[in-house]
């Protein structure tokens, strides 16, 4: 006997999605006149966290195309948020670095996204929350797991 799991489970998945395409790349002001997208965002506290890293290292942790890291760094370098100097040791890379303003933005940012996520939870029984953390989980696996075409 087949579950109807998935039959359940997609509508919601479509929906979760469309969501995060709708408002995913929806531009958030992190200083006066300066404006992200969830992308450059993400990628801004990531470097935040992380300190300095390559863009190549940078697209490993993200699981982003290279190429896609080099115009979001692109972008952030415009906006005075992050700075790229070639790799001493490797000519070949840049190193990528946050800048003290992209510093204060990262962490604004940062603290918009935790008082949204804990109102977003605030909402939700114990039980959800744990089913939430658990279904989050299996798609952040399944999103990194390589598959076939």
């Amino acid at each position: 006997m087949s579950s109807p799991d998935p039959e359940l489970l997609e509508p919601v998945l479509t929906k979760v999605m469309r969501l995060a395409a709708m408002h995913g790349d929806a531009s958030a002001e992190v200083t006066p006149g300066v404006a992200l997208t969830t992308a450059e965002g993400v990628l801004l506290v990531e470097l935040l966290a992380i300190g300095g890293a390559t863009q190549q290292q940078l697209a490993d942790r993200l699981s982003l195309d290279k190429s896609r890291v080099s115009r979001l760094c692109l972008a952030l370098e415009r906006k005075k948020l992050i700075t790229r100097e070639r790799d001493e040791h490797n000519r070949r890379n840049l190193v990528v670095r946050i800048t003290e303003l992209g510093e204060q933005a990262a962490t604004r940012l940062r603290r918009t996204w935790r008082d949204r996520h804990e109102r977003m939870l605030a909402a939700m029984s114990a039980e959800e929350r744990n089913g939430l953390l658990l279904g989050l989980r299996a798609i952040i696996r399944e999103f990194g797991a390589p598959h076939g075409g």
